[in-house]
């Protein structure tokens, strides 16, 4: 006579098992007294730790046929881009994540120049074009050539049919679908007409009293959420080499950053470094990368001259150059809200300050070939300011400094999920609650399209892994389960309505200042925007960014 049990669990903490099994464990052995064992077995594709993973992809891969190499790739999670040929088989497979987080361009052949190229990064050139984030591309080289080329699809099942006719005309699309590992769609529930006279009866400011009311009455979904966002930043934080980039080959011990933030002082940065601080042992600094770029501030100087018996004076205006832009005074007041929340840890304000004629230097010869193919003056004002910002080459309290970070935990992803643009509050204000909702399900349904993959050649310029906590899957998936009134009031005003959620738990973690501000764009942020030119729009060309 024996007691058997078998358990198993998806997206649940290992500890959740255990506990159930030990529930149940007296019971169990009353049926088989002598000897009682377990054996516990991970049936999912998580990389070991300490291995890289890019030789265990290629190493399931090469064993693996077509269906099976769908189902593993599905079965992945955080940003990737990959090239793979399966040379039995002759087939060339390439494509990015979900969320297309990983860059990759392509050349397709033509009549003028037979050449096709797949690269996560290159100089600027014509016909050069991001690869759209639909799915696993492959190449049959037994039956295609450069002269009569195809390349086939097999799209993620969550693209819209709408945008698969976007393509280009060689793309053949398959039947089968890639499932993506988000587990829930948008949660499209509108809220009951008792509960609207609560949401607009809510206090429109973010005094203590009122955070403590909102935190009680929010506090499972906050949990939730601080949960989840949490165990996303670890993950990113658990794949970062022991040592930082300065003492990669050095035998000693370090003690330097391995770890920093795209830092603004805004929401979404500061949530992320608040988090972090729970995740690396208090021993570890971090670098909080804040740029700006250089403002010009007029002043009239009175000067005398006197000549025998006369006394002439005149007006001269004397420019003068500072740095006090609307992110680094943001940057400054969290930093030293960190400080005083979390005074176990050093955290490193790294001023990057970006003189005009630097800003033209660096976007000629790197730059410019970063941004390709994209060529709007949005385009590039957010290219510049990211790519100066990942530089992480500063001032830290006065003494020059560069950071030596590995990974650098960017913010984006935020506002697409949580209502936090302003055109948000143009749809609700217009449609209401379900148009809300409609715009929020599209924004998420094309966050592959938001550019991420040209944030990722950026960033990744400088020999560090942007990683984007927000865009988690499991983060995602939750935030997507919530009704959207948990996640967005905008009854109330903005700085508050919009990420209502993200809001209160900031404020409620000690963050209240930076709960409060309202969304800004980094190149407002960091006065980048009409720097150059004050007239022009974001979505013209910008011939700053054609080579001569």
């Amino acid at each position: 006579m024996c007691g058997i049990c078998f358990i198993c669990g998806s997206l649940v903490p290992p500890q959740q098992l255990e506990d159930q099994i030990c529930s149940d464990h007296t019971l169990l052995c009353h049926r088989g007294p002598d000897v009682y064992g377990k054996k516990v077995v991970s049936i999912s594709d998580k990389i070991p730790e300490n291995e890289s993973d890019t030789k265990y992809i290629s190493d399931n891969l090469a064993t693996k046929g077509e269906a099976a190499i769908l189902s593993f790739l599905g079965t992945i999670k955080g940003p990737w881009s990959l090239i793979y040929y399966q040379k039995e088989k002759k087939r060339l497979y390439f494509g990015r994540d979900v969320f297309g987080r990983h860059s990759l361009l392509w050349h397709l052949p033509s009549t003028v120049q037979g050449i096709f190229m797949v690269s996560s990064v290159c100089r600027q050139r014509e016909n050069i074009k991001e690869i759209p984030a639909f799915g696993l591309y492959f190449i049959d080289f037994t039956t295609v050539s450069l002269e009569e080329f195809k390349v086939n699809l097999i799209p993620w099942s969550n693209v819209a049919e709408e945008s698969l006719m976007s393509l280009e005309p060689v793309i053949k699309i398959q039947k089968q679908k890639m499932v993506s590992s988000i587990q829930h769609a948008l949660n499209m529930t509108l809220p009951s007409d008792s509960l609207l006279l609560h949401l607009k009866s809510l206090p429109s400011s973010f005094d203590m009293e009122v955070i403590d009311k909102l935190y009680l009455s929010m506090k499972d979904d906050i949990k939730k959420l601080l949960e989840v966002l949490t165990n996303s930043v670890q993950r990113r934080i658990d794949k970062c080499p022991p040592k930082c980039l300065s003492c990669t080959n050095s035998p000693l011990k370090c003690d330097h950053s391995r770890i920093a933030v795209l830092f603004s002082g805004g929401l979404d940065s500061a949530m992320i470094a608040l988090l972090i601080d729970s995740c690396l042992p208090e021993s570890e600094s971090v670098d909080l990368l804040n740029v700006a770029f250089m403002q010009r501030v007029s002043q009239n100087v009175k000067t005398s001259n006197i000549s025998g018996e006369k006394n002439i004076s005149k007006s001269e205006t004397n420019p003068l150059v500072n740095y006090e832009v609307p992110d680094r005074i943001s940057g400054k007041q969290c930093w030293q809200k960190l400080q005083e929340i979390r005074p176990h840890r050093k955290w490193n304000f790294v001023e990057i300050n970006v003189t005009a004629d630097e800003l033209a230097k660096e976007r000629e010869s790197v730059i410019c070939h970063l941004v390709a193919p994209l060529t709007s003056v949005l385009d590039d004002s957010i290219g510049c300011a990211l790519w100066f910002g990942g530089r992480g080459r500063g001032i830290v309290m006065g003494v020059p400094y560069i950071s030596p970070a590995r990974v650098l935990l960017c913010g984006m992803g935020a506002d697409e999920q949580l209502g936090g643009y302003s055109r948000h509050r143009r749809c609700f204000a217009e449609g209401g609650w379900s148009s809300l909702l409609n715009e929020i399900n599209m924004e998420i349904s094309r966050i592959h399209t938001r550019n991420l993959g040209r944030d990722n050649r950026i960033l990744a310029d400088h020999g560090r892994a942007p990683r984007f906590p927000y865009l988690d899957e499991d983060v995602v998936s939750t935030l997507n389960s919530f009704p959207i009134w948990i996640k967005a009031n905008l009854y109330l005003p903005r700085g508050i309505g919009e990420k209502f959620l993200l809001r209160v738990a900031a404020a409620h973690l000690g963050l209240s200042t930076s709960a409060a501000l309202p969304k800004r764009a980094i190149q407002f942020g960091s006065r980048i925007a009409k720097l150059e030119n004050s007239k022009e729009k974001g979505s013209d060309s910008c011939v700053r960014l054609i080579r001569k």
